[in-house]
């Protein structure tokens, strides 16, 4: 790819946990092992990179970080316990609510323009009200760290995965959990939500993909076995493709069902990859890792492929008349089609600003009020 039409690397003296894309802007927030959070306006070509603010609001690691849905505001949790909100313009810090957990917060999502999904390292998720910062709703089922989220927005279920080999189900709107899945005895790492909402696909300690079929949870109905080393991180980059990040540093490309390897989109060496996104208009993947860089991936040609592909189905219907039912048989049946066959141990979390550095092990993973919401946690 011509170098005008690359984004430089972000390059940090200390580790990226996590980051964040702006919903509408070309605007990506970082949060570091010391405690820095990054706000960076990205853009292709050499030198057009700009830093917007550093701060430093604790010196407890920021575990993750999230836009609200104007992009106005930015959601960020720490070691600490702590949910942080940030004005996006300045960096300052409005409002922070000490103590939301007892433990350490490992992951964070918006879920509506008011929910906010947090969830922390002895596997409690907790709901807020971000107008008000109450508490709305608490989950304990699990027993170990939660690792990530994903959100059907639809039917309002939120799927989670956990260090103690199980995913959790719930309808936000509902106190008690609706399932949970057998446990893999092996660390769930990552989950990702596809194929219009049929499948849920979740990375494992192992290097396995768990298929579980929609409102089938008591195991997965299809495994998917290549990654050599722990899936740590899912995008969704359409219903039918997901890239993964490993702890083998590579990043992957995997269509689902029928499950099949496309490629390798980019690579951070041996370095264990934390997190993967994809930008708000979906023409850059990034990634960061423990080699202190954040990492941009043009993947236009995939969605412009997956585009193409479905014009020229559309463009077969109109030519052939209306599908026939037959059709959608076969593909529910390939969708239950059998898959590849394929535990582990996450070390323990050292990420004070005097940790170690570089690091292969992996470790338990982890949005701001928006301006026109300042009553945000405002009983503090």
């Amino acid at each position: 790819m011509p170098a005008n039409l690359l984004v430089d690397t972000l390059s940090y003296k200390d580790m990226v946990f996590d980051f964040a894309f702006h919903p509408t802007l070309d605007i990506i927030a970082t949060g570091l092992i010391t405690g820095h959070i990054n706000c960076v306006k990205y853009a292709p070509g050499a030198g057009n990179n700009e830093t917007a603010w550093s701060i430093r609001p604790t010196k407890k690691s920021c575990r993750g970080l999230a836009f609200s849905n104007d992009g106005a505001g930015l959601f960020t949790v720490f070691k600490d316990g702590a949910i942080r909100a940030l004005d996006v313009n300045t960096g300052d810090v409005l409002i922070k609510k000490s103590d939301a957990h007892d433990n350490p917060i490992n992951t964070v999502r918006l879920l509506t323009e008011t929910t906010l999904a947090t969830g922390d390292d002895s596997g409690v998720i907790k709901l807020w009200d971000v107008r008000t910062g109450t508490e709305i709703m608490q989950y304990t089922e699990h027993d170990d760290f939660i690792s990530d989220f994903d959100y059907d927005t639809d039917s309002k279920t939120l799927v989670a995965s956990s260090g103690q080999g199980t995913i959790s189900i719930y309808d936000i709107r509902k106190p008690k959990m609706l399932a949970m899945s057998a446990n893999q005895d092996d660390e769930l790492m990552s989950i990702c939500i596809v194929k219009d909402r049929r499948k849920v696909v979740v990375g494992s300690q192992e290097g396995v993909l768990n298929i579980y079929s929609w409102g089938d949870w008591g195991d997965c109905t299809d495994r998917f076995i290549g990654h050599p080393n722990s899936i740590d991180t899912i995008c969704k980059i359409d219903e039918d493709t997901v890239a993964t990040g490993s702890s083998d540093g590579i990043i992957r490309i995997i269509d689902i069902l029928p499950n099949k390897f496309q490629g390798i989109v980019g690579e951070h060496e041996d370095f264990p990859i934390e997190r993967i996104k994809l930008s708000h208009d979906k023409t850059f993947l990034a990634s960061c890792s423990h080699d202190d860089t954040v990492r941009f991936w043009d993947v236009r040609h995939l969605t412009s492929e997956r585009e193409d592909e479905d014009d020229d189905s559309d463009d077969a219907k109109d030519a052939s008349g209306d599908k026939d039912s037959s059709d959608d048989d076969n593909d529910d049946d390939e969708d239950e089609k059998p898959g590849n066959n394929g535990g582990g141990t996450m070390d323990v979390d050292s990420d004070d600003s005097d940790a170690p550095k570089k690091s292969n092990n992996r470790r338990p993973k982890k949005q701001a009020p928006a301006a026109s919401n300042p009553g945000f946690f405002d009983d503090l």
